[in-house]
């Protein structure tokens, strides 16, 4: 290892042949405008200072590389194992620089200077170029376009060209403005920047040093150092055929900068994770998917490695078509993909790589493995209208193919249905139960397409026999028949009791599907005009419930009615997976909140428990956070004993059947912030 202190204008051979290339290991371009706005400001700030005789000296951090010889007998070559972001960002300076003097004959002396640190101008090709990034979302297409003054190409997801158009026009404000000089700009990049360059040689383990360096700027995802690790693991000889082949495949097709879902990860860290829980029937930590990933490589030669990788790749075309039914060329199954993504379905994606590649391989017929994603949908779909929590998911799914027991391959679902109707899948009883208390109604998007989902498979299945149904024009939205907002009509016309009515507003039997245009046009209108309005709608929905045999009056009672007619039609398109009547009447045994266990005995004890840590998280701002959201269930006063005491002196009303136990905890539990799977109520 050699190390020297070196200037920028030295790093680019002070404008003569020199061409740096990143080796497969690397990253794309991830810097952004937190990192753009901190060199800016670093260069400016050396700028105010600069002085020609003696120029002051700003250390940017190290450039780690692997001489490569010579190409085209004279081209020095280094393979940039650490360093691409700042010097990707300083070209892309000089780059803007150049482009902003075009057509200056003032400073046309100085714009040879700057394209002279940005290309070997007597070479073509790639080594035309003094720098060549990565492949990865269309970093070097697009570098490139800009270096020769060209357009980046369209649709590609680099973040090259947002770095430039942002440097750009910070440069030209300061420019136009004089506050810069570019002569004096240009002496500060090339003669007060400077690195550590550090030279290793070929014989040094260069993944090993990526993977342990810290530098300023974006740290290393769980992406970057699986990357980091094949290259290890390779021999030399194999490493550009592998990646080629097998794992720049992946990581084009599931892309570390889009996030899957509300887990926020990137997507190719959340394919490893859902395809390590799918190996192990344990899904980890996303921070553990790198650790897994060598741990599992450690026990392989190099050529079960590559067998391994082979495997991925074939698993990632899987998630790919999860991700994004409309990748699946089979109508049926990309329907039903469709459908399972609307239900928000990633948790079960360990056991539907798995159906996946058993249809693929021929383990598993089409009639059975669509079989199996309706099970899986009816038992998402049942959960949803119950309003259960998804951290038992994350555990059960994995373990799911070490359940099926016995299987049986010629009916494979129907070993599915009875194991799914053991997994805490709500009966027939609970879900009358809930559909008469439980808000499904949220204002978030997620909640509104699932409800509609729900909505429009009643409306379809109403319509069979029919030889065809209604389809709406545009994106169906949710209706409230008792509106949000109640006017002075329908306080009237509910009567003394419409406070109670009120609580009633976004549980299944007040909601109903329409376009956007209708809900605008139904709005707070009275329900004598509803009733009409939507007899005449184009939904057999709306046109059955609400035609000639539709309810007088729309109260508390009629809501309950309808949600109880809804429910029927949903326990016959999504039934009951199996016999599993009594579960609703099981004790519970555990809440877990935030990863922490806490037994219980009883239902009372689920909402004391569950309150009590909500105040604990919530501190000063439990009145504010929570109460607000259900004041008549909290008191200074209590009045009897059929209140719990909390430690912040407010007593919580805990006198209340299961059903409204489970529906109040959801509540207080969303409304001080905890996320949804991270919380559950474990039955014996």
């Amino acid at each position: 290892m050699k190390a020297d202190s070196l200037h920028m204008v030295k790093v680019f051979s002070s404008g003569g042949d020199v061409h740096y290339v990143l080796p497969h290991f690397q990253r794309e371009y991830a810097w952004e405008k937190t990192e753009w706005q901190t060199l800016l400001t670093d260069i400016f700030s050396v700028y105010e200072i600069y002085d020609d005789e003696h120029p002051p000296e700003h250390f940017m951090g190290s450039l780690v590389v692997i001489n490569d010889g010579t190409q085209a007998g004279t081209v020095p070559v280094f393979r940039l194992v650490d360093g691409q972001q700042r010097l990707t960002s300083i070209s892309l300076i000089l780059c803007a620089l150049e482009r902003l003097l075009d057509g200056s004959d003032t400073h046309a002396s100085l714009r040879r200077k700057a394209r002279r640190m940005l290309v070997n101008q007597d070479e073509s090709g790639d080594l035309h170029y003094k720098l060549l990034p990565t492949l990865k979302y269309g970093d070097r297409a697009s570098y490139c376009a800009i270096v020769t003054g060209k357009q980046p190409p369209e649709g590609v997801e680099s973040k090259v060209p947002e770095a430039f158009a942002y440097l750009t026009a910070q440069l030209d404000n300061r420019i136009k403005s004089d506050d810069i000089d570019p002569n004096r700009l240009f002496n500060v990049l090339m003669t007060s920047l400077q690195v550590v360059f550090i030279n290793l040689s070929q014989s040094e383990r260069p993944y090993e040093i990526f993977e342990s360096l810290n530098y300023k700027g974006k740290s290393l995802s769980q992406a970057d150092l699986v990357r980091n690790y094949i290259a290890m693991k390779l021999p030399a000889e194999r490493q550009e055929p592998v990646f080629t082949e097998l794992w720049s495949p992946v990581e084009e097709m599931l892309l570390e900068k889009r996030n899957v879902g509300r887990s926020r990860l990137g997507e190719l860290t959340a394919f490893l994770r859902h395809y390590f829980a799918y190996m192990s029937g344990v899904l980890i930590n996303e921070e553990h998917v790198y650790s897994r990933f060598r741990d599992r490589g450690q026990t392989m030669s190099a050529t079960e490695f590559e067998n391994e990788l082979t495997r991925i790749k074939r698993f990632a075309r899987y998630y790919d078509r999860l991700l994004r039914p409309h990748h699946e060329q089979n109508a049926e199954v990309r329907e039903q993909l469709t459908r399972l993504s609307v239900l928000e379905s990633g948790t079960a994606y360990p056991f539907l790589l798995f159906l996946y590649d058993e249809w693929h391989q021929g383990q598993l017929g089409q009639d059975q493995f669509l079989a199996s994603l309706r099970l899986v949908e009816a038992y998402m779909v049942r959960r949803f209208l119950n309003r259960d929590s998804t951290n038992y998911l994350n555990k059960m799914f994995p373990t799911l193919v070490k359940d099926l027991k016995e299987v049986d391959a010629t009916d494979f679902a129907a070993s599915l249905r009875q194991t799914l109707g053991t997994k805490n899948e709500p009966s027939d009883v609970r879900l009358r139960q809930s559909a008469e208390t439980i808000d499904l109604y949220r204002g978030d998007k997620i909640t509104r397409q699932k409800l509609a989902l729900v909505l429009n498979t009643v409306n379809r299945h109403l319509s069979a026999g029919s030889g065809a149904y209604t389809v709406l024009s545009d994106d169906p939205t949710i209706e409230h028949v008792m509106p949000q907002t109640l006017t002075p009509t329908w306080k009237h016309d509910l009567g003394e009791s419409w406070e109670q009515d009120y609580e009633l507003l976004h549980t299944l039997g007040n909601l109903t599907l329409v376009t956007q245009d209708w809900n605008s046009m139904l709005s707070n209108d009275s329900y004598a005009v509803k009733r009409q309005k939507l007899a005449g709608h184009g939904l057999s929905l709306n046109q059955i419930y609400f035609g000639d045999q539709a309810p007088d009056f729309w109260n508390g009672q009629s809501i309950r009615n309808r949600a109880q007619w809804l429910m029927s039609k949903i326990t016959e398109i999504w039934p009951q997976l199996a016999d599993t009547a009594a579960s609703w009447y099981e004790k519970p045994k555990a809440v877990v909140i935030l990863d922490e266990v806490y037994p219980v005995y009883s239902w009372r004890d689920v909402l004391r428990r569950t309150a009590e840590v909500v105040v604990q998280w919530c501190g000063e701002k439990f009145e504010e956070m929570v109460i607000a959201k259900r004041p008549t269930y909290f008191t200074r006063e209590p009045s009897s004993d059929a209140w719990h005491r909390l430690p912040n002196e407010w007593w919580v009303y805990v006198n209340l059947s299961a059903d409204s136990i489970k529906e109040i905890s959801a509540v207080i539990v969303e409304a001080a912030g905890i996320p949804e799977d991270e919380y559950d109520v474990v039955l014996w």
